[in-house]
């Protein structure tokens, strides 16, 4: 087990990572105990090279004491190494909170696929979340499916702090990229008429164009009562 000044989710994150990368305990625990900002970007960095990118499979006590920390949704799609980069972005804002947004900045503009697709996955999680908005917005304009899988699946983020039309969107991109709705949290809450109707064109588009329709368009249906 790991140990640090305090208990938190970063550690909780990184005593996981620690059973599934036993031989990385000396690094992780440096990284639990770091302050400097610039060490924990290189953690950020080199998570993929040290403890490697293979599902993080949480068992159920390990999901229930995440959800203790308000870590109630699926982590399904996390790998170990997403669960470190999550825990650095925790670390930061816990001891250098000055240094998120310039933090952030850099591994979105210098960081690779897996990378950026972490910091979606910390978005929830970050204190004031809802300052990341803007960035959550510019990930969804990008091209790049993986980071757009991260911010719209397995990741509340959007359903709490997206405006309606920015959340249509994003569910009109989910269905072009063919991606799971069943993963999108809380997407029950957010359909609208208008979503609907945005889904049901879409999908009328893409059969005209010979393309199977999305095969859970459903649940984008929408009932006045």
């Amino acid at each position: 087990m790991l140990t640090a000044p305090s208990t938190s989710l970063a550690v909780q994150l990184l005593d996981i990572v620690e059973r599934r990368a036993p031989t990385c305990t000396a690094w992780l625990r440096e990284t639990a105990h770091a302050i400097d900002v610039d060490a924990l970007e290189n953690v950020f960095a080199e998570a993929s090279r040290r403890v490697g990118a293979r599902r993080l499979a949480l068992d159920a006590d390990e999901a229930a004491a995440l959800a203790r920390w308000g870590v109630d949704w699926s982590l399904e799609s996390w790998c170990v190494d997403d669960a470190v980069r999550v825990a650095v972005l925790l670390l930061v804002a816990e001891r250098a909170p000055a240094g998120v947004e310039t933090f952030i900045a850099r591994r979105r503009r210098g960081g690779d696929t897996r990378q950026r697709a972490a910091v979606m996955r910390a978005l929830p999680l970050l204190p004031d979340a809802r300052q990341w908005v803007a960035l959550a917005l510019e990930a969804r304009r990008g091209d790049v499916r993986a980071v757009l899988e991260a911010l719209a699946c397995d990741n509340p983020y959007a359903s709490v702090h997206f405006h309606a039309v920015h959340f249509d969107d994003l569910m009109l991109a989910v269905l072009e990229a063919e991606l799971p709705l069943a993963r999108v949290v809380g997407l029950a809450a957010r359909v609208t008429e208008r979503l609907a109707a945005a889904a049901a064109s879409l999908a009328a588009a893409r059969r005209a164009a010979g393309r199977r329709s999305p095969p859970d368009l459903w649940r984008l249906s929408w009932s006045a009562a």
